[in-house]
């Protein structure tokens, strides 16, 4: 059959009516899967979240002597130890429960497991914070251990050695109440030093002593001493100085630095103990000086605070014109390092 020319036109429309159709399905098929249309798997723009721990308990904690009361368990934040007099510092070793948590023992960072720094003890209650702070960086649980030193017992003790109150006593302020004061820094930077002094009645069964004055008094990490003009000092100021009264457990406190040193000298600290009125009168009752372990001053004296170094003038208690008879009545215990400071302890005995 012939196919007229209406008919190869028809023909020709149809055809391209049909490929037109089919190019629109294509791109709407294309708008559909730019729509978010089809059978792509959603899961595959989504991502998940790690949330950080918020435990901030301990799994365990021991101290290096005696016995936490109660044992250590789950949900305790309270002990208590106690320890012989003879015990001056102990050690605390948390451990925490969760990774990526962090503690600190006395406001000092330690590692999970380990043991914590020195921590100094005075005669009786003496309190201990630990911290835990989660991974979160927020959460914290707070644990305190109360360790309570025993009071020394009546028994024999060795007489405290006497030694020259030199160099500048400063008398001509001592009873001032300025001087009356617990931190006698004034200002003055060093190496952080807590000196707990405890004063014993020899005559009377090594018994504690309270009500007695004590007056202390040092150079500066330069080697410099408060109120003359000698020794490049001045007489205006009255730091590195104070006086203490003693309390039930015979004992006093006082906030200062490591001293430093000046030429003739070992380092040392002055210390004179006056009893009931006599302060005001100004009549010592025993005069001393405290001598300082050579490997602790050795290890203050490098570091960066003080500018001197090494004291070059007198190297060992043997060529010291005071220490030279013996320190064994005179030598602080200590206990801490030069970045966190030293927390220092003496029993001064009087008859």
């Amino acid at each position: 059959m012939t196919k007229t020319p209406t008919d190869i036109d028809e023909n020709l429309f149809i055809k391209r009516r049909r490929q037109a159709l089919g190019a629109f399905g294509a791109l709407g098929a294309l708008a559909v899967a730019a729509c978010g249309g089809g059978s792509s798997d959603s899961s595959s723009s989504s991502s998940s979240t790690t949330t950080a721990s918020t435990d901030a308990t301990l799994s365990g904690l021991t101290v290096s002597s005696g016995t936490l009361s109660p044992t250590f368990a789950s949900g305790t934040t309270s002990y208590t130890v106690s320890v012989a007099n003879t015990v001056t510092s102990i050690t605390l070793t948390p451990t925490v429960n969760a990774s990526g948590a962090s503690v600190k023992v006395a406001g000092t960072a330690v590692t999970s497991g380990s043991a914590s720094a020195s921590q100094a003890l005075s005669v009786g209650t003496n309190t201990i914070s630990i911290v835990v702070t989660a991974a979160d960086g927020s959460t914290t649980d707070t644990y305190t251990v109360t360790a309570t030193r025993a009071a020394a017992t009546a028994g024999t003790c060795t007489l405290t050695a006497t030694e020259t109150d030199g160099p500048y006593p400063l008398y001509a302020i001592l009873t001032n109440s300025i001087l009356t004061r617990q931190d006698i820094t004034e200002g003055k930077t060093g190496v952080p030093l807590t000196l707990t002094i405890t004063l014993q009645d020899l005559s009377n069964g090594c018994t504690p002593i309270s009500g007695a004055g004590i007056y202390i008094w040092h150079c500066d990490k330069d080697g410099v001493y408060s109120g003359y003009a000698t020794n490049a000092g001045s007489t205006s100021t009255t730091f590195l100085r104070g006086v203490q009264v003693t309390d039930s457990n015979g004992q006093v406190t006082f906030t200062t630095i490591y001293p430093g040193w000046y030429a003739g000298r070992i380092t040392h600290i002055h210390a004179q103990v006056y009893l009931n009125d006599s302060l005001v009168q100004g009549t010592a009752v025993a005069t001393t000086q405290l001598a300082f372990p050579v490997d602790i001053t050795t290890a203050v004296y490098d570091s960066s605070l003080y500018t001197k170094g090494q004291n070059t003038s007198v190297t060992s208690f043997a060529a010291d014109n005071v220490f030279s008879d013996g320190t064994s009545t005179e030598m602080l215990t200590l206990s801490g390092d030069t970045t966190n400071g030293y927390a220092a302890t003496m029993t001064i005995s009087i008859a």
